[in-house]
């Protein structure tokens, strides 16, 4: 049975300022190219193409128009995206890396990798020992950079080096162009604006960084309480059970406390 994924960012952490985010014009502009690859997703005619046909057109449409990532023609002295020249891993360049490029300055941010639609991502494929994700992940450690995107067209991941493979955030290319919740959520997080800033660390950085924050807030709260019902439980058993041994009382009441889910 496949393992659920967990997502990066605690809900929490970035639900307010998702809610506070507009999508910039240029990305609203974006939708209606959005909404033609969920129609040729949903056909079933995206099925029909190789990755190379395809993947460049993807990558131009979402990660250039839709999230605001220039080119070196866009602009020569500043860009974020280039495409197949940074980073290889056994004999392959990675499809992109997002950073800030130009004659002055070379900063890497993520790593994508892209893979056509049938692509499952999680397990080689098409003749391939290894799976896109892994592919991706040994490409963000040549580059030594913590971000990973990994796309199939039909859906984009977002992974932390740092984390298991099984913690990503997962955007499915239909649901994108149909819900603008799930849309707004995808260009905050991605946006050329956030990700590769001309001044400051990525912001992924720092919405990470909260999320593990909340995380140990919540798991130390969590153990104190526990803590303090583990030994008011056993106070009060003892009193209406004195006739009973300590060890079989102490057993009884971690019976009960083992009921308490621990904190994820």
């Amino acid at each position: 049975m496949p393992v659920e994924a967990k997502p990066i960012f605690r809900p929490d952490v970035i639900r307010l300022p998702i809610l506070g985010f507009n999508l910039p014009g240029n990305a609203s502009q974006c939708v209606p190219k959005l909404q033609k690859w969920a129609e040729i997703i949903s056909s079933g005619s995206v099925d029909s193409h190789k990755e190379q046909e395809i993947l460049g057109d993807f990558l131009n449409d979402v990660f250039c128009e839709l999230l605001g990532h220039t080119r070196a023609v866009d602009n020569p002295k500043r860009y974020s995206i280039s495409r197949e020249k940074h980073v290889q891993a056994n004999g392959k360049y990675a499809d992109a890396v997002l950073g800030e490029f130009g004659p002055s300055a070379n900063r890497y941010v993520a790593v994508l990798e892209g893979k056509g639609p049938k692509d499952p991502l999680d397990r080689p494929f098409g003749g391939r020992k290894v799976s896109a994700v892994d592919q991706a992940y040994d490409y963000a450690i040549n580059l030594r950079c913590n971000w990973i995107l990994v796309t199939s067209i039909r859906q984009t991941r977002l992974y932390y080096k740092g984390t298991d493979k099984r913690t990503f955030e997962r955007f499915d290319t239909e649901a994108l162009a149909g819900d603008e919740k799930r849309l707004r959520k995808f260009v905050f997080l991605l946006h050329a604006d956030r990700m590769v800033p001309p001044s400051g660390p990525c912001h992924l950085d720092n919405l990470f960084q909260e999320s593990e924050k909340v995380g140990r807030d919540l798991t130390v709260e969590f153990y104190a309480q526990y803590s303090f019902i583990r030994r008011t439980t056993l106070n009060h058993l003892r009193r209406q059970n004195p006739d009973i041994e300590p060890r079989i009382v102490l057993g009884c009441s971690q019976k009960l406390l083992d009921r308490i889910e621990t904190p994820h």
